[in-house]
């Protein structure tokens, strides 16, 4: 049987408006969730689940919230324009946020102060998601990687962090510190999350860099790195190609990548033709983004180029993204539809 995976976000139980911020939420409601949420990946059937991030405000918004040296009470707006091509995309399919040129702005929290003393205590959610799971599921612990916290920040202190490379490092500082203690913890698989990267494809080489600089530090640990064109409200965000990233890829360091597959505007298996990439690739084979309910015979053709390519023991199958904002019944089928294709090819 092929080994499956979930990206990260999870519906929530009790569904809250469906906002880019949910609200904050305590400790115990917080346990409740991932309690829930593990108890549902679990029953489904897969093999390698999340805490299903459902504390989370968002995905950057839950670690600026709680780190010093970030101020989220008064935002301001950033401007984006798209650094890949949107050559034979449909931005209809875009987040509304996405313009005819493919470029965005959002409000995002500035950084007025140093970037250290990281409240996030991941460890203990970890704990608890891998002390309910059943069987031999195993949880990964998500991680938003350095490269979007620093691009979804305004820097304001360009005394201590001159550039958005050198404001990555210090975000890395305190995911290094996180990591520690959920190392100490018992976790042994983290994965790093980098959307952005397919806004800002031009900036992957150093990005890779930082990346880096996290995974070497813990050579116990399985990473992960997953980078996707952004899932809000169930919509692309970002278009940049795998390929525009390859002098960045080449210089990773990690022993799986989490990429896109099924819906891209162009073929993701070309970045391998150029890339010689030795770990584990997790892809999607199935769609969050839409309601319909892929079959087994189209999950067995997305999966047929990749098997070829990679072979059985190299490869991990999931969704494209999180399912964060998909009704929980989608989220199910959807899911179900996955294992069961797996068990079948």
């Amino acid at each position: 049987m092929l080994k499956t995976t979930t990206v990260g976000s999870y519906p929530r139980k009790n569904k809250p408006k469906d906002t880019l911020r949910k609200p904050s939420v305590s400790n115990e409601e917080a346990f409740e969730m991932i309690d829930w949420a593990v108890q549902d990946q679990c029953d489904l059937g897969l093999d390698f689940i999340t805490d299903g991030e459902a504390y989370r405000e968002n995905m950057y918004w839950f670690y600026q919230l709680r780190i010093d040296g970030v101020n989220c009470e008064e935002k301001k707006y950033k401007q984006f324009t798209l650094g890949g091509s949107t050559e034979n995309v449909d931005l209809s399919k875009a987040h509304p946020l996405v313009n005819e040129k493919g470029g965005f702005g959002i409000e995002c929290a500035v950084v007025n102060g140093e970037i250290k003393n990281q409240k996030w205590d991941l460890a203990t959610k970890w704990k608890r998601a891998q002390n309910a799971a059943k069987g031999n599921v195993i949880v990964k612990q998500t991680i938003t990687g350095p490269h979007m916290l620093s691009r979804f920040s305004v820097n304001e202190n360009k005394e201590l962090y001159k550039d958005d490379k050198a404001l990555a490092y210090a975000y890395a500082s305190c995911i290094k510190n996180e990591i520690s203690e959920l190392e100490n913890a018992g976790c042994e698989r983290i994965q790093l999350d980098e959307p952005v990267l397919t806004e800002a494809p031009h900036e992957c080489e150093w990005a890779a860099d930082v990346i880096n600089n996290i995974t070497e530090a813990f050579p116990n640990i399985h990473f992960s790195l997953h980078i996707c064109g952004g899932n809000a409200h169930r919509k692309r965000g970002y278009f940049g190609k795998y390929n525009d990233m390859l002098d960045g890829l080449k210089k990773l360091k990690i022993h799986e990548l989490h990429l896109e597959h099924c819906t891209l505007h162009y073929n993701m298996l070309d970045v391998f033709e150029q890339y010689k990439f030795n770990g584990i690739l997790s892809f999607g084979v199935v769609d969050q983004r839409t309601d319909e309910i892929e079959s087994v015979e189209l999950i067995h053709n997305r999966i047929k180029p990749v098997f070829e390519k990679f072979g059985k023991d190299r490869i991990i199958l999931s969704s494209e993204c999180g399912f964060g904002h998909v009704p929980i019944e989608i989220t199910r089928k959807k899911l179900l539809r996955l294992v069961e294709a797996a068990k079948k090819y």
